[in-house]
């Protein structure tokens, strides 16, 4: 086994958090798995050309910033526009930082605290990170007063240690099959996470006689 086929695993759980985040936090927005996916593949490669593996999650995402000027002022039809953009900005902080923290937990980091330390030391100069710094920096435009950023790594890991089972479920299939669609992706999550609240059906008014 070469030096990158044993981080593997590691890749494997990390990009297996991306994916399961995603799910968990469409699952807040969304009544259907399948209205928008959340992603539309999560892969894993052995070698990328350099000696080292690598991964993606395609198509996922929450949040564009779209709506601000260049000016970075904000553009609202109302507050909740601002409260759905905000929501969305936070949900993707959290995303983004889920890969990372798969790593920490995988590596035995299971105090939140020590969690995130280990998953800023290990990729503080990584995209996941570079992408959460941004969009916390651009949640002063969209909220008065920002969450503070611990509060937003603890949300972080409590997702990542309540969804472990789901995580190391997908992370084995990725070792096994090394690029997964997202359809086959909730197929191998969906028993590991809650079920889903059911629809409330319409109010049936009585008709008159």
């Amino acid at each position: 086994m070469n030096v990158a086929s044993q981080y593997l695993p590691l890749v494997a759980h990390h990009e297996a958090g991306h994916a399961v985040a995603a799910i968990v936090l469409h699952r807040q927005t969304f009544d259907d798995d399948h209205e928008l996916p959340a992603f539309s593949s999560v892969s894993i490669y052995p070698d990328v050309g350099d000696g080292e593996c690598g991964g993606v999650v395609e198509g996922a995402g929450f949040y564009s910033a779209q709506g601000f000027t260049s000016k970075r002022k904000p553009i609202f039809e109302d507050d909740m526009d601002r409260c759905l953009e905000r929501d969305d900005a936070i949900r993707e902080i959290v995303a983004c930082l889920a890969g990372p923290f798969a790593e920490s937990a995988f590596e035995g980091y299971l105090d939140p605290r020590d969690m995130a330390m280990n998953a800023s030391d290990g990729n503080e100069g990584s995209s996941d990170y570079a992408d959460a710094k941004r969009i916390y920096g651009e949640l002063r435009f969209l909220m008065p007063r920002r969450p503070r950023w611990r509060r937003i790594e603890d949300r972080t890991a409590r997702l990542v240690l309540d969804h472990w089972s789901a995580i190391e479920a997908l992370a084995a299939h990725l070792l096994v099959k090394r690029d997964l669609q997202f359809d086959e992706a909730l197929t191998i999550v969906a028993p590991h996470l809650p079920p889903m609240p059911a629809a409330t059906p319409p109010e049936r008014h009585p008709q008159p006689a």
